[in-house]
């Protein structure tokens, strides 16, 4: 039997309670929204992104091709430019398009733009019916559709929509360790009181231990959104802190210090300094306690010295950061070429973020230059998307230069892919 994805958990049902183009399909139309924030380079970046993408031919590169057009999307949706991202998502020739129209019907449902939501919602089942989209996808791909789309439901209100949408979702597709699964159901935290989020926590604690790996994914991805809603319930900030730092040690590193983060972050967004060195240090002991390959050691050594800076320790974030290019420079030769970009990419958005600009784009110029290596276009288009993305959500504007040699990059993607 089907079950809603928390309700082994004990959890409540109320999950969201928050406020090529398909063949022969009839895109929704509507009002159009008001304009985001997005500056004009931004815009400029991300349409080079996608051009990039959608360079890759469809056969036999569809899921490549579609995994990095989602990227750009996505990236849209973080920066409100949802309208953008409606845009560019009707290019996306797979389930992936299902993906983004729910999205954007939640976005239209939290904005009140109701008529808007339920043509988007009605174009997704179009789509999961498709033969030539829905039907080939696997069972979880269809599922993290469906995931959406109840998170649209219960955006305009809908929660019987919402909760029959999840009771459809077979358990097995809660086991994916995917970020995104985790953050969309994760959102359902936004519209908790203090006791559901109490009894959230609690269920989460109750059976964490008998989770798949993909479960304690989404269930960290929560307990950090509880900890972001409630911070001011020092009780159950705690725990969510004990339980990221000590409690659920066995974890993976890297999922624990994506957590983590989190934390930090939401620390030092309440101006809790102490506190956000004190995770930072609990960050510190995860990355020593295990042993590391250069590509993935050097970009957690990075964001490690960016949230030391964010939490109140700036000369010491900055000789951390300098240790950390350091690291890379000595270990290149023995990092594999396709993850050389992602590995200094890091690097070089944490000086960004801690006021170096003239070394980040320096870093960034660089970091276009090693994605270049690999002499197939798949690797270099891959990185050229992630950078320009990464670049448009840490509002790294590039240089006159960089610009030119951007579209050169872009023109040259071809054979061999």
């Amino acid at each position: 039997m089907k079950s809603s994805l928390f309700s082994r958990f004990a959890v409540v049902l109320c999950i969201f309670a928050v406020a090529s183009r398909a063949p022969a399909q009839q895109e929704a139309a509507g009002p159009t929204a008001p304009a985001s924030a997005l500056a004009t380079w931004q815009r400029d970046l991300l349409q080079l992104a996608f051009t990039a993408a959608s360079k890759f031919p469809l056969q036999p590169h569809i899921r490549n091709r579609s995994r990095a057009q989602l990227q750009v999307v996505d990236t849209c949706f973080e920066l409100d430019a949802a309208e953008l991202a409606v845009g560019f998502a009707r290019d996306i020739a797979d389930w992936r398009r299902g993906a983004a129209y729910a999205d954007f019907a939640t976005w239209c449902g939290r904005r009140g733009d109701r008529p808007r939501a339920l043509r988007y919602l009605q174009l997704v089942d179009d789509l999961l019916l498709d033969e030539q989209v829905g039907k080939p996808a696997q069972e979880w791909q269809r599922d993290f559709v469906v995931l959406k789309q109840a998170r649209a439901w219960a955006a305009l209100g809908e929660a019987a929509k919402a909760d029959a949408a999840m009771q459809s979702i077979d358990p097995d597709s809660t086991h994916a360790v995917d970020p995104d699964w985790a953050r969309t159901a994760a959102d359902r935290v936004a519209g908790m009181t203090i006791e559901q989020g109490r009894a959230t926590f609690a269920g989460i604690d109750r059976e964490f231990p008998a989770m798949t790996l993909g479960q304690q994914g989404t269930a960290l991805e929560t307990i950090a959104s509880l900890h972001a809603r409630f911070y001011a319930d020092e009780a159950l900030r705690r725990l969510a802190e004990d339980r990221l730092t000590r409690v659920f040690d066995k974890l993976p590193p890297k999922l624990r210090l994506d957590a983590i983060t989190r934390l930090v972050r939401t620390a030092a967004a309440n101006s809790d300094a102490a506190n956000a060195q004190r995770l930072v240090a609990d960050m510190q002991r995860v990355v020593e306690g295990f042993q590391w390959r250069a590509e993935d050691r050097v970009p957690e050594l990075a964001r490690i010295a960016e949230l030391r800076c964010l939490a109140g320790l700036p000369d010491r974030g900055r000789a951390e950061l300098d240790a950390a290019l350091a690291d890379y420079h000595e270990h290149r030769d023995e990092i594999v070429d396709i993850y050389r970009a992602a590995t200094l990419r890091a690097v070089a958005l944490a000086f960004f973020a801690i006021g170096e600009l003239g070394k980040a784009h320096d870093l960034l110029a660089s970091v276009f230059e090693e994605g270049m290596e690999n002499p197939n276009s798949r690797p270099r288009c891959d990185d050229f998307v992630a950078t320009c993305c990464l670049m448009a959500r840490r509002g790294v504007e590039p240089r006159a230069a960089m610009w030119t040699r951007l579209r050169e990059i872009v023109e040259g993607l071809g054979e061999p892919w």
